[in-house]
């Protein structure tokens, strides 16, 4: 057969796979029968991927390690970038990553991962440190700043169905949430912080069930995020304000049951919604 038409059938299996169209084990199956003497040749085709990294694929290294020099050169460097300078290169190697991150997404899910969130993190951090380093008013612009980086990484997250960007944008605005409510409410009680969290957790996943028809990835997204801000008045209790009850533990174990006690109990919902 055809190496080119090979690849188009392997990939269609792919493709399957990812989506549940068919049992995974007749995935493989398919997958052995035209990928004979074929894997190694397609795993090196591809420069960042799971199989390029096993392999020891040493292009795959190369690039990493001169993604991670890169990286530290433009860190190390930036605070010399003149102002205007510093204010233009943020959105651009921001922009580079994404636009490099979508090119990806189809051909290669782990490059487009690796890419995506690495724009996201220069886009946060050196935000952050032109705010430092010219005196700007912290306490203000940091929040502006992980606010506006939020809406952007929801927003593209959404439109282009990355679960990444998605899971990082939830995240900052999880964490804007909490250090809010830790300043308006310090003394805040272990039952007025489940008060808080709690119905967030519920309304994530509410949008799991909500969007479960138009794709499995954002479903899982939303179900995993609310299952994550179901701990989140524990985190918050500990980490923001420094809080540890005596009986802690014990609270965090009934948290846990409770949790496993609702996830087997409505396995066969949430599943299908997280699955479908």
């Amino acid at each position: 057969m055809n190496q080119d038409r090979r690849t188009v059938i392997l990939d269609e299996i792919e493709y399957w796979r990812e989506n549940r169209l068919l049992p995974e084990h007749y995935c493989d199956f398919l997958s052995n029968l035209y990928d004979v003497d074929h894997e190694h040749d397609r795993g090196d085709k591809k420069l960042l991927s799971m199989n390029s990294l096993k392999q020891g694929n040493l292009r795959t290294w190369l690039f990493i390690f001169l993604m991670l020099c890169f990286i530290c050169m433009v860190v190390l460097y930036f605070s010399t970038f003149p102002f205007l300078m510093q204010l233009i290169s943020v959105p651009v190697f921001a922009a580079i990553c994404y636009i490099s991150g979508i090119r990806q997404q189809k051909r290669n899910p782990v490059a487009s991962s690796v890419l995506l969130a690495i724009g996201s993190l220069l886009l946060l951090g050196l935000g952050i440190m032109i705010i430092h380093e010219h005196g700007l008013q912290p306490t203000f612009w940091i929040p502006v700043l992980v606010i506006g980086c939020a809406i952007i990484w929801c927003i593209m997250g959404y439109v282009i169905s990355s679960p990444i960007l998605l899971y990082i944008g939830f995240g900052a605005l999880v964490l804007l949430y909490g250090g809010f409510f830790a300043q308006v409410k310090p003394d805040a009680s272990w039952i007025m912080l489940q008060a808080l969290w709690l119905p967030l957790s519920m309304l994530f996943v509410w949008f799991s069930w909500l969007v479960h028809h138009r794709g499995r990835k954002l479903a899982a997204v939303y179900f995993t995020s609310g299952v994550a801000i179901w701990f989140m008045p524990e985190v918050d209790e500990t980490l923001l304000r420094g809080h540890m009850p005596d009986i802690f533990a014990i609270l965090c174990i009934v948290k846990i049951a409770l949790a496993c006690i609702l996830l087997f109990v409505l396995r066969k919902k949430w599943i299908v919604w997280v699955t479908a």
